[in-house]
């Protein structure tokens, strides 16, 4: 029972692996090709990242920085209405996520949470939101392209997970739609106003940051999350060197520091700083075998069935091979005659009285 589940179990992960790798843009957009209500208005224009800056202008490059695999245009039409979709493929979610938190930076004023996907905003006639390795952008009517987004939506598998340094930005006073996920110096909110050179980009540093309302009060903070406590300790204790001043305003937990900007507040920032938190977890990530009585069971027989097998197996084996012996050399290798040692009883003879006189 359990090496059928194990090997289920692999069929599955073979089968649902290969569906990961053989989802593409081409067969999202076939997916919505196959509903009746919406049609194809203009052919599909791919883009890679050698002609991607005629799509992005100057979002471009920040496409390739965050990991771009490619994109692909296409109008659709419902009724009389119609949609532009352009379907951003990147190399992970947390590069998608990261390419969403920048538009909507762009964007910034006026944008309005809209619950497609993973998360999504619209601003004007612009709808944008992630999901899985995709950022999915759709310019048109508010009601089609919410609704052309759905059924993306739907045919998207994949995880969407944020990355590790965004799950970390205290949810208490966070504006929403403030968050910006960075991974290389150039992607740096220049409002931060930090020497990106100084911050160990170098050194793999992932970068949060987000806007807080507190006491009326607005204030950025920015995360820092280093490959391990070693490293983060190094910049941080050069940041208490260079700048001793700003040193109630940072915060180092593990591998995590955190920084506020924007105010110098002691009270604003402790308010915003104890909301920091780095905890290490080890889990165990595999299903705990609940096995029933009537399994329990059947594996006793099983095993008890296998020993017998076994065990018959063996006996006709030797027995086998000692009869074909007997019968190839007689008397040569088993049961030879200056070997055996036979017990009689002698029952046919006649019985022997033997009495102890005194």
């Amino acid at each position: 029972m359990k090496v059928r589940t194990s090997i289920w179990s692999v069929l599955y992960l073979v089968l649902f692996t290969a569906t990961l790798s053989a989802q593409s843009r081409d067969s999202l957009l076939e997916t919505i090709g196959k509903r009746p209500e919406w049609k194809a208005a203009s052919p599909a224009k791919p883009y890679d990242d050698t002609n991607i800056g005629a799509l992005a202008g100057k979002s471009a490059a920040a496409l390739k920085r965050y990991g771009l695999v490619g994109a692909t245009v296409q109008d659709w039409a419902n009724e009389n209405r119609r949609v532009r979709l352009t379907l951003y493929e990147m190399v992970d979610p947390s590069s998608a996520y990261g390419v969403f938190t920048l538009e909507r930076d762009i964007e910034r004023v006026g944008f309005a949470s809209v619950p497609i996907g993973t998360e999504g905003f619209r601003n004007g006639n612009r709808t944008y939101f992630w999901q899985a390795k995709y950022l999915v952008k759709l310019e048109g009517d508010s009601a089609a392209s919410s609704a052309l987004g759905q059924v993306l939506s739907e045919n998207i598998f994949g995880r969407s997970r944020k990355p590790a340094v965004s799950e970390h930005l205290p949810p208490n006073n966070l504006v929403q739609g403030s968050e910006r996920y960075v991974v290389e110096a150039t992607g740096l909110d220049p409002d931060l106003n930090l020497d990106a050179a100084k911050l160990g980009f170098e050194d793999d540093v992932e970068v949060a940051s987000a806007k807080y309302q507190v006491n009326g009060r607005s204030v950025d903070l920015a995360l820092f999350l280093y490959p391990t406590q070693q490293v983060a300790k190094k910049y941080a204790d050069e940041w208490d060197t260079a700048s001793p001043a700003d040193t109630p305003f940072r915060k180092r937990v593990g591998p995590l520091i955190a920084w506020i900007r924007g105010s110098r507040d002691p009270d604003v920032a402790k308010q915003v700083l104890d909301s920091v938190g780095y905890e290490t977890k080890v889990t165990w990530s595999e299903r705990r075998p609940d096995i029933t009585l009537p399994e329990v069971i059947l594996t006793i027989f099983t095993f008890i069935g296998i020993a017998l097998f076994f065990t018959i197996v063996a006996g006709f084996s030797f027995g086998g091979f000692r009869i074909f012996m007997k019968a190839r050399y007689p008397d040569r290798i088993f049961d030879r005659p200056e070997d055996m040692e036979i017990i009689q009883l002698k029952l046919d003879q006649p019985l022997t009285r033997k009495e102890i006189r005194p």
